[in-house]
């Protein structure tokens, strides 16, 4: 008797232009777009999506990611189930790019949601866990610019506020009299031990909840001085990449930042959201500027985690998928097979 012949997963490439409504700043530098990269698998005629929003910062570029979904074709095999054993052999195929790593995983994922008609994060065991509200990030801006878009952002009773112009105390002291939301502040690296000490005393007034990455990832004598000196609660986000980062932040932060884009997929994810908490450490879940697609991805694990920033498509303003909602923060899982995520009419595709 003849066995069926198997049916080797196919895979294709598109692009997309996401357009930020207001340009967004962080110490490094501004955007005003990103392009991301979808991968589109089928095996079967069944279609898993997956989206690459690669970061310079990390060493990852629109071409590697481009470079890493095409290149898969030649590792995916014919075997959809068999995620772990071709996220291996993604890495060591190409290690320059995790955001392309984590649109072919994040296919497969939704492509194993498909075949068995269940939503991800059922899949996972997550149902009927709370989730977070996600914040709203405010970009590096001056306080006239933030008065101009304060009806926008009293929608939202948390915001993570991007610093590093040097009048930040003017927009924080803004926005605690005008939204009463909760703040975070983000540095991305952006200040030295001695300005972060002094700013995190003299901001005590704006009830910060927490501050993030404020020093260079690898001024671990700095975050030591931070918690003796203020005691002021610290997470990590560009010191964290993969789990095997995470160990040697315990007793110098208190949480750390996780990203698919940034880790390599959402495998990698949930090996950090262990090692962190066996670590005494606190999870975050954040994003880069993203569209649904790949927001609704990280957010099936956000029952996993303490603190959510998902609100990289809520910046954009030509978004071409449908996923996770999140009105005054609240986010919502689309309760379709996979990750419940539909292409919208009329996006329009970058060759």
């Amino acid at each position: 008797m003849r066995r069926p012949r198997r049916c080797a997963l196919k895979i294709g490439l598109s692009k997309y232009r996401l357009e930020l409504e207001v340009p967004f700043a962080i110490a490094r530098g501004t955007t005003s777009a990103q392009t991301i990269c979808v991968a589109e698998l089928e095996h079967a005629g069944v279609v898993g999506l997956g989206e690459a929003s690669p970061s310079a910062y990390y060493g990852d570029s629109v071409e590697a990611a481009s470079e890493t979904i095409e290149g898969a074709a030649g590792i995916l095999g014919d075997d959809p189930f068999a995620i772990h054993a071709v996220s291996e052999g993604l890495c060591r195929a190409f290690p320059r790019s995790p955001s392309g790593r984590a649109a072919i995983e994040m296919a497969l994922y939704d492509m194993l949601g498909k075949i068995a008609g269940l939503p991800l994060f059922k899949m996972l065991g997550l149902a009927g866990l709370p989730l977070p509200r996600t914040s709203f990030t405010v970009g590096v801006e001056d306080a006239d610019l933030a008065r101009q878009r304060i009806d926008r952002l009293k929608d939202f009773p948390i915001l993570k506020v991007k610093v590093g112009f040097g009048a930040e105390a003017d927009l924080l002291g803004l926005l605690r009299r005008e939204t009463g939301a909760v703040l975070r502040v983000d540095a991305n690296e952006g200040w030295t031990a001695d300005q972060a000490i002094e700013r995190i005393r003299a901001w005590k007034k704006y009830d910060i909840e927490f501050f993030e990455q404020p020093l260079l990832k690898l001024d671990r004598d700095g975050y030591r001085r931070i918690k003796q000196e203020t005691g002021a609660v610290v997470f990590v986000d560009e010191g964290v990449a993969t789990a095997r980062d995470i160990p040697q932040w315990a007793g110098l932060a208190d949480g750390v930042n996780i990203k698919i884009m940034k880790c390599g997929g959402l495998g990698e994810a949930l090996r950090m959201i262990a090692v962190a908490r066996s670590c005494g450490l606190k999870v975050m879940l954040g994003c880069m500027v993203e569209s649904s697609l790949g927001i609704t991805a990280a957010a099936h694990l956000a029952p996993l985690a303490d603190f959510c920033d998902l609100d990289g498509n809520l910046l954009v303003s030509n978004d071409p998928f449908s996923g996770a909602t999140a009105p005054a923060g609240a986010l919502a899982l689309p309760q379709g097979p996979g990750l419940g995520v539909t292409p919208r009419d009329r996006a329009e595709r970058q060759e």
